[in-house]
């Protein structure tokens, strides 16, 4: 029992509580009207660059309702960016300003990582505002809601900025590179840093889980030399942490790899590929681009579009007999559902149709035969990394099995005359509901292209230089085909080119002749396939 003495309202009375639920709907609905003045009022400060906050920002000083330059912050801050954009990480870049005597915003010596990433993520000092960082869910909870900073809003500012965008975009684009994600227990992507790779190895050794190879450490060799051991990151993560480790499951069953293996790989592919089958390929890739947009039958677009359209128009017919009651709900849905099944399917061929007006490539021989004339120098028995820079895109280690993806595929582009068709917006039905089909069908390629990198690649192949040259064509139009059924670019596509195993014998010639023995009995072969990349430009 509750009596309100200033409005005079008792709870045990008959009308109470009924006042009482009129004056809280009441309130309700002034807040809404305030969240609403309050959302329209951000927007129109939105429009004439009202900055928000304090203005306590290190390199400006707030005057008069805008920034100004304080010269000997802004020296700071520049000081920041540039170091940054040198290749020198946060932790390095905070301890070169404490050695410099630098002042942080405070007017103190307390630079931490942290605070150099705050400085480099603000626009602020490429001369924009910021805004949309957070926004409120309900105006009756009030909960605050955090935005990625891919949903910020950037306004070009009437101050001068202490830093290029360029300089800016530069250090934006190094922070982004030295970034990764990693799932937590909520399911949720969470970013964390990642050291950028310094070593021609980690450039471009992959672990199937997705993540990058980190040096670990250095071992110490029977000759008196070091051989560099690395490590996936995410078994690294979790390497010293065993409950997490325990609770997670062990990341990658086989996390390590050594540089000399590495190195001895990469001979055998170079002597492979360069040295012995250089011919067999330059000859796969002259079929290849013989049998380039030659496979299937073409589809006349104009009978099909008529087709599409005759069917879209029996459907709305069908709507407006059902809207007029003229039929039952279980002939609407019987007919319209057959008539969406053969929407879909001359869908389908129109695509396909379409697809064969789109700009066409066609492989460059001549700088594909000048890539494999190209030869690599190996001193003290390691590969030169400039040649790994030129043609090595990417190596993913999944257990005793390396997958090698060589950038020897070049293109050139033929652009063929385009047909005037324009794609039909068709809007069909399900269950009797509109929906849009073709943002469904965007949804599955989402769904399906999501995923490592390595998913395809890992399934077992069949290596057309394993095979014999009369099957090999086959394959090849096999191939061909079902990369145009599956409506994919070929060129695009993987090629899978050759697979070979490096034995025990080879390992144990490569090790003597530095002066390193080998154990049989700690051997195991290692797989390496080779598959062919378009060359990114």
């Amino acid at each position: 029992e509750v009596y309100f003495v200033n409005d005079g309202i008792w709870t045990m009375d008959g009308d109470g509580e009924v006042r009482l639920t009129i004056m809280a709907s009441i309130a309700q609905d002034e807040s809404r009207k305030t969240s609403e003045r309050v959302k329209a009022g951000q927007k129109m400060s939105r429009e004439k660059g009202v900055l928000y906050g304090s203005g306590n920002i290190i390199g400006y000083d707030r005057v008069d309702g805008t920034y100004v330059i304080n010269e000997e912050q802004a020296a700071t801050v520049r000081r920041i960016f540039n170091l940054y954009a040198e290749g020198h990480g946060e932790t390095t870049v905070a301890k070169m300003l404490i050695e410099e005597n630098r002042k942080d915003g405070g007017g103190g010596l307390s630079w931490t990582a942290s605070k150099v990433s705050r400085v480099l993520r603000k626009p602020t000092y490429k001369g924009y505002m910021t805004y949309n960082k957070s926004h409120i869910d309900d105006f009756l909870s009030h909960n605050r809601i955090n935005h990625s900073e891919e949903d910020f809003v950037l306004v070009k500012g009437n101050f001068e900025p202490i830093v290029s965008e360029a300089l800016w975009e530069t250090c934006n684009q190094i922070r982004s590179k030295r970034a990764a994600f990693v799932k937590g227990k909520d399911g949720r992507a969470h970013k964390f840093g990642v050291s950028f790779p310094q070593n021609k190895w980690t450039k471009i050794l992959f672990c199937d889980c997705g993540m990058r190879f980190q040096i670990e450490g250095y071992d110490k060799t029977a000759n008196g030399g070091k051989n560099m051991r690395l490590i996936c990151a995410r078994s690294k993560m979790f390497k010293k942490k065993d409950a997490a480790r325990a609770l997670n499951g062990i990341p990658c069953p086989a996390p390590y790899a050594s540089e000399w293996k590495l190195e001895l790989m990469a001979r055998e592919v170079f002597r492979t590929v360069w040295k012995e089958n250089a011919e067999d390929i330059l000859g796969l890739l002259r079929m290849l681009d013989a049998n380039l947009n030659t496979t299937g039958t073409p589809n006349d677009g104009n009978q099909l579009e008529n087709k599409l359209s005759a069917l879209n128009e029996e459907l709305d017919d069908l709507v407006s007999q059902r809207a007029s009651r003229s039929i039952t709900m279980d002939d609407f849905l019987s007919r319209s559902t057959e008539i969406n099944n053969e929407i879909i399917n001359v869908e389908g061929l129109l695509q396909s149709s379409i697809q064969e007006q789109r700009p066409k490539a066609r492989l460059d021989m001549h700088s594909i035969e000048a890539a494999l004339s190209d030869d690599a120098s190996f001193p003290d028995g390691k590969i030169e990394p400039g040649f790994l820079d030129r043609y090595a895109n990417r190596i993913v280690k999944s257990n005793n099995r390396y997958i090698w993806m060589l950038q020897l595929v070049n293109v050139q582009q033929i652009m063929p005359i385009q047909s005037e068709r324009q794609p039909i917006a068709m809007v069909t039905y399900k269950s009797g509901v509109p929906y849009d089909i073709e943002q469904e069908q965007t949804g599955k390629q989402d769904k399906e292209s999501a995923g490592p990198d390595c998913a395809t690649i890992c399934r077992p192949q069949d290596f057309f230089l394993n095979m014999s040259r009369t099957k090999r064509k086959r394959k090849l139009v096999e191939w061909l085909e079902s990369c145009q059924e599956n409506q994919v670019n070929v060129l695009d596509e993987k090629i899978p080119l050759l697979s070979f195993a490096v034995d025990f014998v080879t390992a144990y010639e490569y090790q003597k002749a530095r002066g390193i023995k080998i154990h049989p009995g700690l051997w195991k072969d290692m797989r390496v396939d080779i598959f062919l990349v378009k060359k990114e430009n």
